[in-house]
């Protein structure tokens, strides 16, 4: 892949995993805000997808 695809999938897979921390800790601390869970749990989807394709993008330097 090029990099424009590299500069525009590493901040989701960042952005994803912040989210999913933020409402992970809101869950875990029992402040339930609407759709805390559901919100969750697709940005943890997210998070997983960012980080197979940014792994299949950067497999290279991981031989």
């Amino acid at each position: 892949m090029n990099t424009n695809s590299k500069f525009r999938l590493t901040p989701l897979a960042i952005g994803a995993f912040i989210l999913s921390v933020i409402a992970g800790l809101l869950i875990f601390l029992t402040v339930f805000m609407g759709m805390t869970q559901p919100a969750q749990v697709w940005m943890s989807f997210i998070f997983v997808l960012g980080v197979v394709v940014h792994t299949a993008i950067n497999w290279k330097q991981f031989t």
